[in-house]
Protein backbone atom coordinates (compact mmCIF):
# COMPACT_ATOMS: atom_id res chain seq x y z
CA UNK A 1 0.00 0.00 0.00
CA UNK A 2 0.96 3.62 -0.56
CA UNK A 3 0.33 6.16 2.19
CA UNK A 4 -0.74 9.72 1.45
CA UNK A 5 1.14 12.14 3.67
CA UNK A 6 0.66 15.87 4.17
CA UNK A 7 1.42 18.29 6.96
CA UNK A 8 -2.22 17.88 8.01
CA UNK A 9 -2.00 14.08 8.29
CA UNK A 10 1.59 13.66 9.49
CA UNK A 11 0.55 13.33 13.14
CA UNK A 12 -1.42 10.18 12.25
CA UNK A 13 1.63 8.50 10.73
CA UNK A 14 4.40 8.55 13.30
CA UNK A 15 7.76 9.54 11.84
CA UNK A 16 6.73 9.22 8.18
CA UNK A 17 7.25 12.90 7.40
CA UNK A 18 10.77 12.85 8.83
CA UNK A 19 11.49 9.52 7.15
CA UNK A 20 10.64 10.84 3.69
CA UNK A 21 13.13 13.70 4.14
CA UNK A 22 15.77 11.16 5.22
CA UNK A 23 14.97 8.92 2.27
CA UNK A 24 15.37 11.84 -0.11
CA UNK A 25 18.75 12.64 1.44
CA UNK A 26 19.95 9.08 0.87
CA UNK A 27 18.62 8.97 -2.65
CA UNK A 28 19.39 12.41 -4.02
CA UNK A 29 22.29 13.76 -1.94
CA UNK A 30 24.30 10.64 -1.12
CA UNK A 31 23.53 8.46 -4.14
CA UNK A 32 22.82 10.95 -6.93
CA UNK A 33 25.13 13.70 -5.63
CA UNK A 34 22.54 16.42 -6.13
CA UNK A 35 23.55 19.84 -4.85
CA UNK A 36 20.33 20.56 -2.96
CA UNK A 37 19.57 21.89 0.53
CA UNK A 38 19.94 19.39 3.33
CA UNK A 39 20.22 19.42 7.09
CA UNK A 40 21.02 16.69 9.60
CA UNK A 41 20.58 13.91 7.07
CA UNK A 42 17.37 15.28 5.53
CA UNK A 43 16.85 16.74 2.04
CA UNK A 44 14.29 19.49 1.52
CA UNK A 45 13.55 22.51 -0.62
CA UNK A 46 11.27 25.54 -0.73
CA UNK A 47 8.43 23.49 -2.21
CA UNK A 48 7.96 21.36 0.89
CA UNK A 49 5.02 23.53 1.86
CA UNK A 50 1.58 22.84 3.37
CA UNK A 51 0.37 22.37 -0.21
CA UNK A 52 2.72 19.43 -0.85
CA UNK A 53 1.38 15.89 -0.96
CA UNK A 54 3.74 12.95 -0.47
CA UNK A 55 2.94 9.42 -1.57
CA UNK A 56 5.18 7.03 0.33
CA UNK A 57 5.85 3.30 0.48
CA UNK A 58 7.17 2.13 3.85
CA UNK A 59 8.78 -1.13 4.86
CA UNK A 60 7.91 -3.21 7.93
CA UNK A 61 10.07 -0.96 10.12
CA UNK A 62 8.31 2.17 8.94
CA UNK A 63 11.24 3.40 6.83
CA UNK A 64 10.28 5.15 3.61
CA UNK A 65 11.63 3.20 0.63
CA UNK A 66 9.62 4.80 -2.17
CA UNK A 67 8.31 8.32 -2.70
CA UNK A 68 6.78 10.85 -5.03
CA UNK A 69 5.92 14.48 -4.23
CA UNK A 70 2.88 16.18 -5.75
CA UNK A 71 2.28 19.93 -5.90
CA UNK A 72 -0.72 21.88 -7.22
CA UNK A 73 0.28 24.31 -9.96
CA UNK A 74 -1.98 26.91 -8.34
CA UNK A 75 0.83 27.25 -5.77
CA UNK A 76 4.54 27.91 -6.42
CA UNK A 77 6.11 24.83 -7.99
CA UNK A 78 9.53 23.75 -9.15
CA UNK A 79 9.41 24.08 -12.94
CA UNK A 80 7.75 27.47 -12.87
CA UNK A 81 10.06 28.87 -10.18
CA UNK A 82 13.45 27.27 -10.84
CA UNK A 83 13.60 25.76 -14.31
CA UNK A 84 12.16 28.09 -16.94
CA UNK A 85 14.01 26.03 -19.55
CA UNK A 86 11.68 23.12 -18.74
CA UNK A 87 8.44 25.09 -19.09
CA UNK A 88 6.34 23.66 -21.96
CA UNK A 89 5.87 25.78 -25.08
CA UNK A 90 2.25 26.26 -24.05
CA UNK A 91 3.46 28.03 -20.90
CA UNK A 92 3.63 27.23 -17.22
CA UNK A 93 0.31 25.71 -16.14
CA UNK A 94 -1.59 27.23 -13.26
CA UNK A 95 -4.70 25.15 -12.87
CA UNK A 96 -6.42 22.91 -10.34
CA UNK A 97 -6.47 20.21 -13.02
CA UNK A 98 -2.66 20.12 -13.45
CA UNK A 99 -0.25 19.11 -10.67
CA UNK A 100 3.52 18.87 -10.65
CA UNK A 101 5.03 15.44 -9.97
CA UNK A 102 8.64 15.38 -8.68
CA UNK A 103 11.08 13.56 -6.38
CA UNK A 104 10.01 10.15 -7.71
CA UNK A 105 12.37 7.58 -6.21
CA UNK A 106 12.46 3.93 -5.20
CA UNK A 107 15.22 2.51 -2.99
CA UNK A 108 17.70 0.66 -5.18
CA UNK A 109 18.64 -1.59 -2.27
CA UNK A 110 15.24 -3.27 -2.37
CA UNK A 111 15.09 -6.72 -4.00
CA UNK A 112 14.32 -6.33 -7.75
CA UNK A 113 10.82 -7.81 -7.50
CA UNK A 114 9.91 -5.54 -4.57
CA UNK A 115 11.43 -2.52 -6.29
CA UNK A 116 9.30 -3.21 -9.37
CA UNK A 117 6.18 -3.54 -7.24
CA UNK A 118 6.86 -0.32 -5.33
CA UNK A 119 7.46 1.53 -8.60
CA UNK A 120 4.17 0.52 -10.14
CA UNK A 121 2.26 1.12 -6.90
CA UNK A 122 3.59 4.69 -6.75
CA UNK A 123 2.49 5.23 -10.35
CA UNK A 124 -0.97 3.79 -9.68
CA UNK A 125 -1.33 5.74 -6.42
CA UNK A 126 -0.47 8.96 -8.25
CA UNK A 127 -3.27 8.26 -10.71
CA UNK A 128 -5.73 7.33 -7.96
CA UNK A 129 -4.97 10.57 -6.14
CA UNK A 130 -5.39 12.55 -9.36
CA UNK A 131 -8.83 11.10 -10.01
CA UNK A 132 -9.88 11.82 -6.41
CA UNK A 133 -8.86 15.47 -6.88
CA UNK A 134 -10.13 15.95 -10.46
CA UNK A 135 -6.56 16.30 -11.70
CA UNK A 136 -6.36 15.64 -15.44
CA UNK A 137 -2.61 15.64 -15.94
CA UNK A 138 0.73 15.70 -14.17
CA UNK A 139 3.65 17.86 -15.23
CA UNK A 140 6.61 15.67 -14.37
CA UNK A 141 10.26 16.56 -13.80
CA UNK A 142 12.27 13.39 -14.06
CA UNK A 143 15.41 11.71 -15.39
CA UNK A 144 14.91 10.55 -18.99
CA UNK A 145 15.20 6.91 -17.93
CA UNK A 146 11.92 7.14 -16.01
CA UNK A 147 10.16 8.82 -18.92
CA UNK A 148 11.57 6.50 -21.57
CA UNK A 149 11.49 3.18 -19.71
CA UNK A 150 9.76 3.14 -16.33
CA UNK A 151 6.50 4.84 -17.29
CA UNK A 152 6.10 3.07 -20.67
CA UNK A 153 6.69 -0.30 -18.97
CA UNK A 154 3.80 0.57 -16.66
CA UNK A 155 1.59 1.35 -19.65
CA UNK A 156 1.89 5.15 -19.80
CA UNK A 157 3.19 7.30 -22.65
CA UNK A 158 4.51 10.62 -21.30
CA UNK A 159 4.51 13.63 -23.61
CA UNK A 160 8.07 14.94 -23.25
CA UNK A 161 8.26 18.74 -23.31
CA UNK A 162 11.76 20.08 -22.60
CA UNK A 163 15.14 18.80 -21.36
CA UNK A 164 18.10 20.25 -19.49
CA UNK A 165 21.24 19.26 -17.60
CA UNK A 166 21.50 19.66 -13.84
CA UNK A 167 24.71 21.14 -12.40
CA UNK A 168 25.58 17.56 -11.42
CA UNK A 169 25.50 16.58 -15.08
CA UNK A 170 22.28 14.57 -14.80
CA UNK A 171 19.82 14.99 -17.67
CA UNK A 172 16.22 15.70 -16.69
CA UNK A 173 13.13 16.41 -18.73
CA UNK A 174 9.66 17.77 -18.24
CA UNK A 175 6.69 15.81 -19.53
CA UNK A 176 2.94 15.67 -19.30
CA UNK A 177 1.20 12.47 -18.25
CA UNK A 178 -2.54 12.54 -18.75
CA UNK A 179 -4.78 10.82 -16.23
CA UNK A 180 -8.14 9.14 -16.80
CA UNK A 181 -10.07 6.24 -15.33
CA UNK A 182 -9.37 4.22 -18.49
CA UNK A 183 -5.62 4.80 -18.15
CA UNK A 184 -5.73 3.89 -14.47
CA UNK A 185 -7.59 0.65 -15.16
CA UNK A 186 -5.14 -0.24 -17.94
CA UNK A 187 -2.11 0.32 -15.69
CA UNK A 188 -3.73 -1.64 -12.85
CA UNK A 189 -4.53 -4.51 -15.22
CA UNK A 190 -1.01 -4.63 -16.61
CA UNK A 191 0.40 -4.70 -13.07
CA UNK A 192 -2.05 -7.34 -11.88
CA UNK A 193 -3.56 -5.02 -9.29
CA UNK A 194 -7.20 -5.68 -8.44
CA UNK A 195 -7.73 -3.08 -5.71
CA UNK A 196 -6.73 0.55 -5.03
CA UNK A 197 -3.26 0.97 -3.56
CA UNK A 198 -3.58 4.48 -2.10
CA UNK A 199 -4.39 4.76 1.60
CA UNK A 200 -5.63 8.27 2.40
CA UNK A 201 -5.28 8.90 6.14
CA UNK A 202 -6.92 12.32 5.91
CA UNK A 203 -10.11 10.81 4.47
CA UNK A 204 -10.06 7.96 6.98
CA UNK A 205 -9.76 10.44 9.86
CA UNK A 206 -12.56 12.62 8.47
CA UNK A 207 -14.87 9.61 8.10
CA UNK A 208 -14.13 8.49 11.66
CA UNK A 209 -14.84 11.93 13.11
Amino acid sequence: MIDLLTIETAHHMGTALIEQYKFRYRQFVLREKWDVPNYNGMEYDQFDTPAAVYLVWRDDRGAVRGLVRLLPTTQPYMIESLWPELIPDTGAPRSNSVWENTRFAVDRDLPPAVRKQVTVELIVASMEFALQQDVRSYLIVSPRAILERTLPRAGLQPEVQKSTLLPSGHAVSSAYVNVSIDRLMAVRHKAGLQQPVLRNHLREHQHAA
